[in-house]
């Protein structure tokens, strides 16, 4: 056998033998893949900006305004449908009346029904008068209706209608809608000669004047012949008024939501002394009153609270607005409620995330010895705002945060879960709240039922106990830490829906929780992560 054959026996020979090595060992190698549980930043700013927190300043400011009432006085007024009606029947026959002669010119005085209210005059914003004439004579005729007081830019309101000849059985007919937008209506029976009733109020003057067409027939009337009008008012809105408009009240109840509070689950808090304010403003030149009737606040275990206070149910005068149109100034009343003269402290101190606030505002709440010359102008309305402005420092003991947030793994992820040769629960968090706790991750099925638990106390440092940062201009501190998995946890996993981020917090070990200001740019920082490792092999 030569050499060369000799060596390529010899080469075959060792990769036979490394083969069949290979096919009795296979390689295995781990890997490393994470799978983000929840990362999220609690601060407060969501609430600045929000006439709730101030945090201009170093710490933060409750700045609390709402407004419970805020209602434009002239949706209140409106003039009932009202159908005016005025008719004529002559005394005598007359045998013989020529073409364009005008046989009747008279003016008659109606009185509006308004129940309660006095009125002496009204600008319209919107509505319409239809008109409706009927004419039973045998010749057309011209029907012109005026009425005295009735002014549009100074003009008087006059509407002619031509209407053909009729009949006693059937009368013809003569039609029209006018819009009464920016009309003026004195209502102290102005007559045709400008005279004025000072004592008088609603009422309103119609002159019908009835002239046969110049170009018909000659005709003749009887004592049977009838003559009519009417003037039908709709949908008629008020703008300014002028008169007594009667005790008009304005009683109800409000809820205010305080939608961030219902995140706290439990525990105590102190606050320092809070003043609450309640401003009423009355844009009406029309004496009022005002009583704040309730105050009631549900907390999130449902437990209901009410405010006691002497300032509950108590009538407090309002006065009337001054100056009028453009230069209306409300007249107003500001009550005050604080630790004095109620349990406002332990009332908010409740935490109440939903409030119940009854009110009832009156006008003219003496009667009409207040005067008939009361005033609503289009810019009147009742407002009623409240407000509350105090530092935010607070105190807490056992205080429970929890926020709940959707999850779902992947069928991928599910599978490399229950392979993972191990699990590691990875935690990172800066908190800058002066405030220290503990944390809780916990698993939740689609029935929002428990089903794990990563921590059951882990302990969270308070920020005033950490490092200074000079670019975020606060304390805080950082920390992590890391757990391994036991198999319930792994089994669980695939299960989850939602995962519930729960923070018990403290201000101070003592009894009575230390009351700390809150700085501005405060924040708690949590990333969550779980580190799978898994076992690969090729064979």
């Amino acid at each position: 056998m030569s050499k060369l054959k000799r060596n390529g026996a010899y080469i075959i020979s060792i990769i036979l033998i490394f083969a069949i090595s290979c096919k009795k060992k296979s390689t295995e190698w781990n890997t490393d893949w994470v799978l983000p549980l929840v990362s999220d930043t609690l601060n407060l700013s969501n609430y600045q900006n929000d006439s709730t927190l101030d945090g201009s300043g170093p710490f933060y400011m409750v700045d609390f305004k709402r407004t419970l009432v805020d209602a434009y006085l002239k949706d209140y007024l409106e003039l009932p449908d009202t159908t005016i009606h005025q008719s004529f029947s002559p005394a005598i026959g007359i045998g013989n009346i020529p073409a364009g002669f005008t046989f009747y010119n008279a003016v008659e005085t109606h009185e509006l029904s308004i129940p309660d209210v006095e009125l002496k005059k009204i600008i319209i914003s919107s509505g319409s008068i239809r008109l409706s004439v009927y004419n039973p004579i045998s010749t057309s005729a011209y029907y012109t209706i005026t009425m005295p007081g009735v002014t549009l830019n100074g003009v008087e309101f006059e509407e002619t209608f031509f209407v053909g000849a009729g009949t006693q059985e059937n009368p013809a007919l003569g039609e029209a809608i006018i819009m009464l937008n920016g009309y003026e209506l004195d209502l102290q029976g102005t007559g045709v000669m400008g005279s004025s009733n000072i004592s008088a109020f609603n009422i309103l003057q119609t002159s019908l004047s009835i002239t046969t067409d110049p170009e018909g027939q000659n005709s003749s009337i009887t004592t049977s012949d009838l003559f009519e009008f009417d003037a039908k008012f709709e949908d008629v809105k008020i703008a300014y008024a002028m008169g007594y408009f009667g005790e008009l009240s304005f009683s109800d109840s409000t809820d205010i939501s305080l939608p961030y509070i219902n995140l706290i689950r439990s525990g105590s808090v102190n606050f320092p002394d809070i003043p609450l304010s309640i401003l009423v403003k009355n844009g009406a030149k029309i004496p009022a009153s005002a009583k704040l009737t309730l105050l009631e606040s549900t907390n999130n275990d449902g437990e209901v609270f009410d405010l006691i206070s002497s300032e509950l149910n108590t009538n407090h005068f309002v006065g009337p607005a001054t100056g009028s149109w453009s230069s209306l100034i409300p007249g107003s009343y500001e009550l005050e409620i604080n630790e004095n003269n109620s349990n406002l402290t332990d009332y908010i101190e409740h935490l109440g995330f939903k409030h119940k606030i009854g009110y009832d505002f009156r006008m003219n709440p003496f009667g009409s010895q207040t005067g008939s010359y009361n005033e609503i102008f289009p810019t009147s309305k009742v407002q009623v705002d409240v407000s509350s402005q105090f530092p935010l420092e607070i105190g807490v003991e056992g205080m429970i945060i929890s926020d709940t947030i959707p999850f779902e793994v992947s069928s991928l992820e599910i599978n490399n879960l229950i392979q993972a040769e191990s699990i590691e629960l990875h935690l990172n968090y800066c908190n800058a709240f002066p405030m220290q706790g503990a944390l809780k991750i916990k698993l939740l099925d689609e029935g929002f039922n428990p089903l794990y638990s990563f921590y059951s106390n882990e302990f969270i440092g308070s920020g005033s106990g950490g490092t200074f940062d000079s670019a975020s201009n606060i304390f805080k501190l950082c920390d992590k830490s890391v757990i391994v998995l036991d198999e319930n946890g792994t089994n669980e996993m695939p299960q989850a829906r939602f995962i519930v981020v729960e923070t018990t917090l403290n201000t101070d070990t003592n009894i009575a929780p230390m009351e700390v200001p809150i700085p501005s740019n405060a924040f708690l920082f949590f990333d969550a992560f779980l580190k799978v490792t898994t076992k690969n092999t090729l064979k």
